[in-house]
């Protein structure tokens, strides 16, 4: 069990390292665009979500279709979702160099999560040779730690993995908070992250001239992917930013399996 815990935190420091688009933040994509409920609206989501888990923003998942060439019209959201996380999974393992004949999806997202994990310890100067696929995400989830605790002039000594990790995302989502004037006294983690995320819809539109008066930061959003996505991309704005160590994001993912 507490391998496990370690290994999803290492995904978790990894995933931080690669931007929306790729497979790997699959599920942190899928649930970044539905954080603006208020408690009553979220209750009646409910029932939708336990039958059509992943299901969480449907601009986003016609975006990502449109992007994908697949054909939309007349589709079930919930089929639609599923073709393009199956897509998006074909198109990463082919771009990596793996077999896909007659492996399932399951199976093919715990390669391609592997194959970036071997990738990232490559790139870190970490021996991957005869190691079990934990070992190596571990010592990847140390090296990226330590390597950002230093960067933001966090104390390592006498810190375990998980006490380090929360101190390295408390200090950036408080740096990031910063950067757009929200006041995090007294609020909640998950609080702050969904300010930060609409403080950053508002920027969006404002640097691509959309109109925002008596729309709330949902209908933003639907506008900013049906209307304007393809400049906020070449802009990397907001949802298409590059988020290399966001690890505040966490609050947001699943595990893949």
């Amino acid at each position: 069990m507490k391998n496990k815990h370690f290994l999803l935190l290492a995904a978790i420091i990894v995933a931080g390292s690669w931007q929306l688009s790729n497979v790997f933040a699959e599920k942190q994509d899928e649930a970044w665009f539905d954080f603006f409920q208020k408690d009553g609206e979220k209750k009646e989501k409910e029932e939708f979500r336990h039958e059509h888990k992943g299901i969480q923003h449907e601009a986003w998942i016609k975006y990502k279709a449109k992007e994908l060439g697949i054909e939309t019209e007349g589709k079930d959201l919930h089929a639609l979702a599923k073709e393009v996380k199956e897509a998006k999974l074909l198109k990463k393992a082919e771009e990596l160099g793996i077999e896909i004949e007659g492996k399932d999806i399951k199976e093919l997202a715990r390669e391609i999560h592997h194959t970036k994990v071997v990738n990232e310890a490559e790139a870190l100067g970490i021996e991957t040779e005869g190691k079990e696929p934990e070992a190596i995400a571990q010592e990847v989830m140390d090296v990226k730690l330590k390597h950002k605790a230093e960067e933001l002039g966090i104390d390592m000594d006498g810190k375990e993995t998980e006490e380090l990790l929360k101190e390295v995302k408390t200090v950036i989502l408080e740096k990031e908070a910063e950067a757009y004037h929200i006041d995090i006294d007294g609020k909640k983690h998950h609080e702050i992250v969904m300010e930060i995320h609409e403080a950053k819809i508002y920027d969006t539109a404002e640097k691509l001239g959309i109109e925002t008066e008596g729309k709330n930061p949902q209908d933003i959003l639907n506008e900013i992917f049906e209307e304007h996505a393809d400049k906020a991309k070449e802009l990397k704005l907001f949802p298409f930013e590059d988020n290399k160590d966001k690890f505040y994001l966490e609050h947001h993912r699943e595990d893949m399996d």
